[in-house]
């Protein structure tokens, strides 16, 4: 490892690296190249996303598809070239990124993942293309992503789409994004904020301007809440092509539905016209269509999901989540019959704390009774005791 170099002095060490393998197009011209990270847990879902691109391609083009990875399995990833092997115009390749990527101490919260910093290696191991679709894997694509590709980015270093939801968040009364935008993120104008799941990079000017590099320092430095999407906007601030966000519309899941009424309202007018013709679907945050297919436009998910192999082990593992949520509200329930009397207790003790208090802890406090209060109702049904 080499975390303590410079910036300069690590990007020149892994230039010179023979060990780093790099990539070469597959077809000499009419061609995208799109790019994507997985995991080995979600590779059915990354089948999914590839589904997505078949029903979607074009006979008269051709299509390199690229999955940076380190841990896939051989069956799976020959499952995968199954799933592709028939269409001619269309190659499906694995590269492992960590010969980069492991130059960084890279910290990340538990509900992300290592592969999330995959995308930033992307320049140094595609340097043989001109152009690049880097994309996240929780998303369908309703469209052919050769008219994406297509988008001339000039001399901008990505092209991406403004995060309608990030305006919204920005709004809220009751969060804080709006001063880690400006003190932590240091962001010029908060509502250029762009999401990174769809990304059009420019090759050569990523790799003239070592942006992979900075950026992998930035994120080794500090951690930011929503990791190189952050570090992204940071550093690149409006020096980007804003693309028409049709190109990547987030699902309204339960967190989302409660702060959409602050997005403003020409955000808001554009995203409800987004949701008419939606070129790419993204699942963002924790409403997952695999999780549940009620969620938000999860049906439009589940339509490419039963063309996949993975079909069945996507229904096996949402049955298994299913159970185990239900043996888990059980236990729950058996323990309030268990604590009834130390649950009576507490509902009195913040009943009486909310009848004291004012403002903000009346408040907390009122939350905290009626919650114990639940409980004890539970608690009642399962000992047969008469609710009053």
């Amino acid at each position: 490892r080499i975390r303590r170099l410079k910036t300069e002095e690590r990007l020149k060490t892994m230039q010179q690296d023979n060990n780093i393998e790099t990539l070469t197009p597959v077809w000499n011209d009419n061609y995208v190249a799109i790019a994507m990270s997985s995991s080995s847990e979600y590779v059915p879902y990354l089948s999914v996303c590839i589904q997505s691109v078949i029903e979607n391609l074009k006979p008269e083009h051709n299509y390199d598809i690229i999955i940076f990875e380190r841990n896939i399995t051989g069956k799976d990833k020959s499952i995968l070239y199954q799933q592709t092997n028939e269409y001619k115009n269309l190659s499906l390749r694995f590269i492992n990124p960590m010969k980069i990527i492991s130059n960084y101490n890279l910290q990340y919260h538990s509900n992300y993942n290592l592969e999330c910093f995959f995308r930033l290696s992307a320049p140094i191991i595609l340097k043989n293309y001109s152009k690049i679709i880097y994309t996240d894997i929780d998303l369908i694509f309703n469209a052919d992503i050769y008219e994406l590709y297509s988008i001339d980015l000039g001399e901008y270093p990505i092209a991406a789409c403004k995060d309608l939801m990030w305006q919204a968040f920005i709004n809220t009364p009751f969060a804080d994004w709006t001063e880690y935008g400006t003190n932590t993120l240091k962001l010029n104008d908060l509502y250029q904020y762009f999401n990174t799941g769809v990304m059009l990079i420019n090759i050569e000017k990523f790799n003239k301007n070592n942006y992979s590099s900075v950026i992998l320092d930035m994120l080794e430095k500090t951690q930011y809440r929503i990791l190189e999407q952050d570090a992204l906007n940071s550093f690149f601030q409006s020096n980007i092509k804003y693309i028409d966000t049709k190109w990547n519309v987030p699902i309204v899941n339960k967190i989302y539905n409660k702060i959409i009424e602050y997005m403003p309202s020409d955000a808001y007018i554009q995203y409800c016209n987004d949701r008419e013709a939606p070129k790419i679907i993204h699942y963002a945050g924790k409403g997952k269509a695999w999780n549940n297919p009620n969620e938000d436009l999860a049906h439009l998910w589940w339509k490419y999901a039963r063309k996949s192999p993975y079909y069945e082990v996507i229904i096996f593992r949402l049955m298994h989540r299913v159970i185990n949520s239900q043996n888990k509200n059980a236990l729950d329930n058996i323990h309030y019959a268990f604590e009834y009397r130390t649950n009576v207790l507490k509902y009195w003790k913040y009943k009486i704390l909310a009848k004291l208090l004012i403002g903000k802890k009346k408040e907390h406090y009122i939350t905290k009774k009626n919650i114990w209060k639940q409980k004890i109702r539970i608690g009642e049904k399962i000992r047969g005791i008469k609710q009053g």
